[in-house]
């Protein structure tokens, strides 16, 4: 008796080989593909010298690469939309005249290569289900190239969107003092100072995030004061508006009184938090997971702030504070304002 049956291949079965192999499995792989293309062109600084059009073979001789997967990469760049062909020659899309051209004050050079980073740990996803994440000291994994990515991020539209919600809410034209609390790279300080020029800027953070937002106060002539501390046992002072994002001052209850206390009566306490819904996608709690470090949680964004969230909007209740506004900013994350009373 043979071992199979013929006739099994004259039969279509349920999910057909080439739909599952090279179609599903195949269209992740060509992500992958694209990923890999990106970080070679922006390794090599293919985006520098595609700012004005040049031909594949031009580029070729520009970065010292292969004419024939030169040319073929340029067309695979153009097909991810990120060239333009024109022609016989290729120049920067718009998106890629922003973000990956490093003459662009919005260039992305630390945004992508956290990316290319992530790309690197995911290849080690079998040794990690193995052997368990491998820890990192908390300050390499947030460090400068962390905030600097953090900030390329907001100089995107993150930034004006944040402050066109507030306004819709609340006006800051009457107020004198603002502080971003661990506001770390100052952009939003620098971006509420510009729009309310009434308001004095003060930013508290770590003293190692210090060179970074005064960086940014020169680049953008703001006169705005850097302190430098531990929320959780520094002085904080006393302003009238107090305004912090995606960090534990806004969801940890052992922060809670002190950042009430750092309201002027009639001020205003603005967060913009993380919620769960962050959480929920096990892919991205897998790329959070591959590394560990002092104080992280299980899930991504998932730390201790998970438990006691809801209970530090609770307590600032309790304590006289005005709900003005509490809603969903986007996907993951909500924006809350409170008033203190006088």
């Amino acid at each position: 008796m043979s071992e199979y049956d013929p006739e099994d291949l004259l039969r279509s079965p349920e999910i057909r080989s080439d739909d599952f192999i090279r179609g599903k499995l195949g269209g992740y792989m060509r992500g992958v593909a694209s990923v890999h293309m990106i970080r070679a062109a922006v390794r090599l600084g293919l985006f520098a010298h595609t700012s004005v059009p040049v031909t594949a073979a031009e580029l070729s001789s520009k970065l010292h690469t292969d004419p024939d997967l030169t040319e073929m990469l340029c067309g695979g760049l153009a097909q991810l939309d990120l060239l333009v062909r024109e022609n016989d020659t290729y120049v920067n899309s718009r998106a890629s005249a922003l973000y990956l051209d490093p003459a662009s004050p919005t260039y992305q050079e630390n945004n992508l290569e956290t990316l290319f980073e992530k790309l690197d740990r995911w290849d080690e996803l079998e040794d990690r289900l193995r052997n368990g994440p491998e820890y990192r000291p908390r300050d390499q994994v947030m460090g400068e190239r962390w905030l600097r990515s953090i900030s390329e991020s907001c100089m995107g539209g993150g930034i004006g969107s944040v402050v066109d919600e507030i306004a819709r809410h609340v006006d800051l034209s009457k107020y004198r003092t603002f502080m971003d609390l661990a506001g770390g790279h100052g952009l939003y300080t620098i971006a509420v100072c510009h729009r309310y020029p009434n308001l004095k800027g003060y930013v508290f953070d770590q003293p190692m995030m210090r060179g970074i937002a005064e960086e940014n106060f020169r680049r953008y002539g703001k006169d705005i004061t850097y302190l430098a501390g531990d929320f959780y046992k520094d002085d904080i002072g006393v302003y009238d508006i107090v305004f912090s994002s995606f960090n534990l001052a806004t969801t940890d209850i052992r922060m809670c009184d002190r950042v009430f206390d750092s309201v002027r009566g009639g001020g205003l306490l603005i967060l913009r938090r993380h919620t769960e819904r962050t959480t929920t996608d096990e892919i991205s709690n897998i790329e959070w997971s591959l590394n560990t470090w002092d104080g992280k949680g299980r899930k991504r964004y998932g730390g201790c702030w998970l438990p006691t969230a809801e209970r530090y909007i609770d307590r600032l209740v309790e304590r006289g504070m005005r709900l003005i506004h509490r809603a969903d900013f986007d996907a993951g994350s909500e924006l809350v304002i409170l008033e203190k009373p006088i």
